[in-house]
């Protein structure tokens, strides 16, 4: 399970460390260190999956009629820009350019936990993301919060 938030540095190169945690929850939950990161299809941030994740995902998508427009729309923004990874012995992915410049990544990456999954912002766009006050207060009151 990914839970917590965490930020790192990302080099000249585009390479980012993995929190050490998230790294720890792919060895322990899933036995598999292998992930996705693909463009998220709502927001402006990269997410990350890890693969039994991502095969369910795609399970999911071909359950769909092809010829189902939000399905291509998904596939060609989320099914192609994925890469499949590894983090290297320092904990390093290199992230290409093209979800880079999608999620607006500079300097410092913020890597979010949403329990299956991780969202990777730019610090700044997730400072906007969490002060943001448009939460809807009926999902609220059925999670009982």
């Amino acid at each position: 399970m990914f839970i917590g938030n965490y930020a790192n540095t990302m080099d000249e190169k585009g390479r980012v460390n993995i929190p050490a945690v998230f790294r720890d929850a792919l060895r322990k939950d899933y036995d598999d260190e292998r992930m996705v990161i693909t463009r998220d299809i709502r927001d402006a941030c990269l997410r990350m999956y890890p693969m039994h994740e991502w095969q369910s995902f795609l399970e999911a998508l071909k359950k769909i009629p092809s010829s189902n427009p939000t399905l291509r729309r998904i596939q060609r923004r989320v099914v192609s820009s994925a890469i499949e990874c590894m983090a290297d012995k320092q904990g390093r992915v290199l992230l290409p350019i093209s979800l880079r410049e999608h999620a607006q990544l500079s300097k410092t990456v913020q890597f979010a936990g949403s329990s299956n999954t991780v969202e990777i912002w730019d610090e700044k766009l997730w400072q906007h993301e969490i002060e943001d006050d448009a939460i809807d207060p009926d999902m609220l009151e059925q999670l009982g919060i």
